[in-house]
């Protein structure tokens, strides 16, 4: 019980850990505007996205294996916020991925 509960906890930490890396890249495209590194740094940004996303879902299911959110353990009953709230953090950040892509793609590349 003890290596699945560290599997949770470790799913957990790595989601926000990749969460983390992608506000990183998504601020150095930011920063980037113009520039030709701007698409890798918003493709490196969706990469750390779908990592966290991965992680969270390993973590939400083997919470569900668990049983309900209200029926676990004084010990366990925090995780299930602790994910919700990293998954509000994620799509708050994909949002700005998308819409820092976007204004990306609506600026002019060139001269003419």
């Amino acid at each position: 019980m003890t290596h699945y509960l560290d599997a949770i906890i470790s799913a957990i930490r790595d989601a926000g850990q990749h969460l983390d890396a992608a506000k990183v890249w998504l601020g150095r495209a930011e920063k980037a505007a113009g520039s030709t590194w701007q698409m890798p740094l918003f493709g490196a940004a969706e990469e750390a996205h779908a990592a966290a996303r991965a992680r969270l879902d390993a973590a939400e299911a083997s919470l569900r294996e668990l049983g309900p959110a209200d029926k676990l353990p004084p010990v366990l009953d925090e995780l299930p916020s602790r994910v919700s709230a990293l998954r509000r953090a994620l799509h708050a950040s994909e949002k700005r991925l998308i819409d820092a892509a976007l204004l990306a793609a609506a600026r002019p590349l060139g001269h003419a």
